[in-house]
This record gives C-alpha cells, sequence and structure tokens, in this order.
C-alpha cells in the first residue's frame, strides 16, 4: 500500500469515527431533552386530573354540607368526575386505584397490566414501554393521590408513538447527512493528500532518475517546510554523488591514460635495449666503435628505466605510505642540494643561486630534498648553457616561501595545468633526450601535499618559468635572510 492511500485510509477513518461519535452525542442529547419534555408533559397533565379530583370532591362535599366525606362517598365522587373526563389520543387510559389495588375507576378499554400500581413509591413514577403494534409506544405514569380520606394512586397511559416515529426519522436524518458528508469529506480529503503529497511524488521520481543513473537531476527546493528541506537534502546528495561519480571517472581516465603512458615509457627504451642487445648478440663482426656505442646507448635506456622506475614507486609510496614530518633546518637542506646539483650544473654550463633564511620546516628531509632537486632538474633542462637557476626562500606570518626560477624555455599557459599530471611532457622530444620521463612535477605535486603546502606555477614562453612553494613553519619557528 502506498503513503498517499495509508494517509487517506486512516484520516478519512479517524474523520468517519469522529462525525459518528459526535452526531451519536448530539442525538442522544437531542432525544434525552424531548423525552424529557414529554416527561414533563405527561406529569402536567397528571397534576392537572389531580387538581381537577380534588376540586371535584371538595365542591361534592361542600354540596352535601358535610365536614368530610365517607369512603364511599369520596369513591362515588371521583367516579362521577372521572367518567366526565375525555380520552383522546394523547391520554388513552385513566385508572383510579385504592391501597388495596381494587379499582376506584378504570377508563374503557383499561388494563392493569398497562399501568404501574406500586403503592411503595412515594413520588411521581413513569415508564416507556413499546406497545404491542411496530412503532408503537406508551408512557405510564402513576402519582400518589389523597382525596379526603381516601389514599389512592392515579394512573395514566399517553400515546407518544409520534414522537418516537419523530426520533427514528431523526437518526434516520443524521445518518444520511453522516454519510453524505464522509463522501464529500473524502473528496475533499482524497484531494488535499494528492496535492499536499506532490512534491514527495516529485522527490520520488526524481531519486528514480538518480537511481538510473541522471546524477545532474535536481528538485525544486523552494520553501520552508520539511518536504523543502528534503529536496534540498535530496539535492545536496545527488551533488555529491555527482561529484563523486566524475570523481572517480577522472580517476578511472587518469589511470588508463597513466597505463597508456607507462607502457610507451617502458616500450621505448626496452625496444632499445632489445634491438641493441641483439645487435652484439649476432655472430658477426663489430667494429670496436660500433660496440662501444651500442653498449652505451643500452646503459642509458637501462639508467632511463632504472630512473623510470624509482620515480614511479616513489610516487606509489607517497599514496599509500604514512609519512611521519619532523622539524628540520631550511637552509641545511638547501645547502644539500646545492652541494649534490652542482656537478650537473657545472656539466650543463649554469649557475645556480640560493638564498634561504634560517627557518625550521616539519618536513621528511629526503621527500623535501626530493623536491627541491627535482624542480631545479627541470629547470636545468628547459635552460640553455651560459644561464642561470635561482633558489630564494623568505619567511613570514608563520609561513615560508619558497621560489625556483629559471630563465629557459617557458611553458605555454594552456600546458601549466596539464604538467602536473604523470607522464605529461610539453616537449616529448626533448624531454626523453634529456632523461625525463614525465614524472618529476606529478612527484613534486605529491611531496608538497604532503607537506601541507601548496605550489603554483607561472611561466611565459621565452622568458622561463617561476614555481612558487608555500609551507607552514614549525610552531615556535622563526626566519630570517641568509644564503648558502
Amino acid at each position: 500500500m502506498r503513503l498517499w492511500q495509508k494517509i487517506f485510509l486512516t484520516t478519512l477513518a479517524l474523520m468517519v469515527l469522529s462525525t459518528t461519535l459526535v452526531s451519536a452525542l448530539l442525538l442522544k442529547t437531542s432525544r434525552d431533552a424531548l423525552w424529557q419534555r414529554e416527561y414533563q408533559r405527561a406529569v402536567s397533565q397528571q397534576q392537572y386530573l389531580a387538581g381537577m379530583l380534588r376540586a371535584g370532591v371538595v365542591s361534592h362535599r361542600l354540596q352535601l354540607g358535610l365536614v368530610q366525606l365517607e369512603e364511599e362517598d369520596t369513591r362515588q365522587a371521583v367516579a362521577q368526575i372521572l367518567a366526565r373526563q375525555a380520552m383522546d389520543d394523547y391520554l388513552i387510559e385513566l385508572v383510579l386505584l385504592d391501597p388495596g389495588g381494587e379499582a376506584v375507576y378504570r377508563s374503557e378499554g383499561a388494563e392493569d397490566a398497562a399501568v404501574s400500581s406500586d403503592f411503595s413509591a412515594s413520588d411521581t413514577v413513569y415508564r416507556l414501554r413499546p406497545g404491542q403494534t411496530e412503532g408503537q409506544y406508551f408512557l405510564d405514569v402513576s402519582m400518589p393521590l389523597t382525596l379526603e380520606s381516601l389514599q389512592c394512586r392515579l394512573d395514566a397511559v399517553y400515546d407518544v408513538s409520534d414522537l418516537q416515529r419523530q426520533l427514528t426519522a431523526q437518526a434516520e436524518r443524521t445518518v444520511l447527512l453522516c454519510l453524505a458528508f464522509s463522501l464529500v469529506g473524502a473528496g475533499a480529503l482524497l484531494g488535499l493528500v494528492w496535492f499536499l503529497l506532490r512534491p514527495l511524488a516529485a522527490l520520488d521520481r526524481s531519486a528514480r532518475r538518480v537511481a538510473e543513473g541522471r546524477y545532474d537531476e535536481r528538485l525544486d527546493d523552494a520553501g520552508s517546510d520539511e518536504l523543502a528541506g528534503l529536496a534540498k537534502d535530496m539535492n545536496a546528495m545527488a551533488q555529491a554523488v555527482q561529484d563523486r561519480v566524475e570523481q572517480l571517472e577522472r580517476v578511472a581516465e587518469d589511470r588508463k591514460v597513466f597505463i597508456g603512458n607507462l607502457a610507451h615509457e617502458m616500450k621505448t627504451p626496452l625496444t632499445s635495449i632489445l634491438g641493441f642487445a641483439d645487435l652484439l648478440y649476432l655472430p658477426k663482426e663489430l667494429e670496436e666503435s660500433d660496440r662501444v656505442e651500442y653498449a652505451r646507448v643500452i646503459s642509458e635506456e637501462a639508467k632511463r628505466l632504472k630512473s623510470l622506475s624509482g620515480k614511479l614507486l616513489e610516487l606509489i609510496t607517497l599514496g599509500s605510505t604514512n609519512i611521519e614530518l619532523a622539524p628540520a633546518p631550511l637552509r641545511e637542506v638547501v645547502d644539500e642540494v646545492a652541494i649534490s646539483l652542482r656537478p650537473v650544473m657545472e656539466q650543463s654550463g649554469l649557475g645556480l643561486t640560493c638564498t634561504c633564511p634560517d627557518a625550521t620546516v616539519d618536513m621528511d628531509r629526503e621527500l623535501f630534498k626530493s623536491l627541491l632537486y627535482n624542480l631545479l632538474d627541470n629547470g636545468r633542462k628547459a635552460s640553455e648553457r651560459g644561464g642561470k637557476l635561482d633558489l630564494a626562500a623568505k619567511a613570514e606570518d608563520g609561513a615560508v616561501t619558497i621560489l625556483v626560477r629559471d630563465y629557459g624555455r617557458g611553458i605555454p599557459q594552456s600546458e601549466i595545468d596539464k604538467i602536473t599530471q604523470p607522464f605529461y611532457m610539453v616537449d616529448k622530444s626533448r624531454a626523453r633526450k634529456a632523461g625525463g620521463a614525465g614524472l618529476g612535477l606529478a612527484l613534486c605535486r605529491e611531496i608538497v601535499e604532503v607537506h601541507s603546502g601548496t605550489m603554483e606555477i607561472q611561466s611565459i614562453v621565452g622568458e622561463g618559468t617561476l614555481i612558487r612553494l608555500t609551507f607552514p613553519l614549525s610552531a615556535g619557528a622563526e626566519g630570517g635572510e641568509g644564503h648558502a
């Protein structure tokens, strides 16, 4: 059963139940009021008859000139008075009983069983009873009466069938009205439930479309009720799912490109190694110079494979190993990198200038040295002989900024966002000739993230490249200008 059906049926049942209870209460209140009025009418009629009997007996005694009538005279006087009382559609039976239960007077057709003769009751009593015919009801009223020396009870029967028929018709009309109200209320309730649950139906359709893979689906979240809040949550969830799916798609695409590039980068040196190894292996005369050249190519390609595997291992390790950082003096690290690069710089005909403050940075020393070495080595490969490289650092506002600048070929603006991707090379032939595999900047980016830093690259073609690194200083560390 759907939610709208549950809400509709539950609310309809409560509405019908409440309507029925209210109608029953109103009917009972109205019925009790009408019967109470009918009882008062009958009692008033009874009291009128009693007053008439007292007045008639007194008048008869005065006519006879007696102080008090004998019981027999009282009986005769009462019988004569009641005989003159005509019965009608309302008062249908009248009986006067003495203490012994003998009828002093009985109207025509009156029966003893039809009236109450309880002499133990000191007040007026009445009862409602059905007649022998369907729809016929009678009201019996019995009241004590003292006439001179005669103690008796006056019993009367009143026909109240008309009132009972009115009450029955009123009950039938109430049932019909309740039924009509329930039908109209059911229609209105159905429309109201449908109107109120329209946003929920839209949520359901949207959730189904998201489940089908349409992650760009969004809901109308206007309003301030619970459904609007749910729509906002659904939109946030859909956005999160869409972002996650796009991220996974990018990761899958990057992995596909990574594997393709890796296969390509490994295939090239392996092909060269196998080709020249076959030439050395074949049983034919080779000049010594050719043999040396072939061995040199094999050695260079093997070194390239070694460098490639080493950087790949370092890149993978960064993503899967918890790196422990410890405070280290930045100047010492820069000095060590500068010393290790000095032979390579001299061989390339380049100068290196380093300026570094006395600052302390939380770092993995070897990874940080690898970061600076890779950046300076990339600048060396992009520079012509006779050029120079600059490394300058400055500490301020709780952070240290390191600038690595070369004055070489530069990088096109369209390529800057791509150069940190694994295996991406702006000039593939030049990079391979220089021994590169396109992993250096990707590795640098991972090292910077491990150290909670940032890396920005600015470059102009023909003027050179500036790389800005920013790292937080160790707690309580301060830095000043220095030189290495």
